[in-house]
């Protein structure tokens, strides 16, 4: 599974392409503010939240046929001079769970922390233990940033999600 989260309408235009792939896959179901796409690769998966605010920030959650993980978070208040090698970001679940992450910068504009085969990553699970925490919001922040995503639609799409990557896996 991946994430990622993206913010801020003056960045978007230069980041276009980019997220736009994650765009590209076919829609295979939609649960409120979240969606289940097909993956660019063969066996692939994303979970895309949108957050509550005319949708102003996505986050996805991405699987693969080799069941890793990665959490990513573009930053789109970095300009193009900004060199960062990572960022803190804050998740936090309606419930009281929260985790500061330092997470690596990858491109300049997207943090990311990837599980690989052999081992896991604490990032990633402390991530998604705050999304499942959650019972009607999560929010992520970094900056001065704050994004809040309705949890409503999440475990039925959660579902059918894992179920697909389960499949994915074999």
């Amino acid at each position: 599974m991946q994430a990622w989260a993206q913010a801020n309408t003056s960045k978007r235009m230069e980041q276009a392409d980019t997220t736009q792939d994650f765009h590209q896959g076919d829609l295979l179901e939609a649960s409120g503010k979240w969606e289940i796409r097909a993956g660019i690769g063969a066996n692939t998966y994303l979970l895309i939240g949108k957050s509550t605010s005319d949708n102003e920030s996505q986050f996805w959650v991405h699987c693969d046929q080799r069941n890793l993980v990665t959490i990513a978070v573009p930053l789109i208040e970095l300009s193009g001079s900004d060199r960062l090698r990572s960022r803190t970001i804050t998740i936090r679940s309606d419930t009281g769970l929260e985790r500061v992450l330092s997470l690596v910068v990858f491109e300049n504009f997207v943090a990311v922390a990837v599980d690989y085969e052999g081992a896991s990553n604490n990032k990633v699970a402390d991530f998604l233990d705050v999304l499942r925490a959650s019972k009607a919001t999560f929010t992520i922040s970094y900056g001065d940033k704050s994004f809040e995503y309705n949890v409503d639609g999440l475990p039925t799409a959660k579902a059918h999600f894992h179920e697909l990557c389960e499949r994915a896996g074999r």
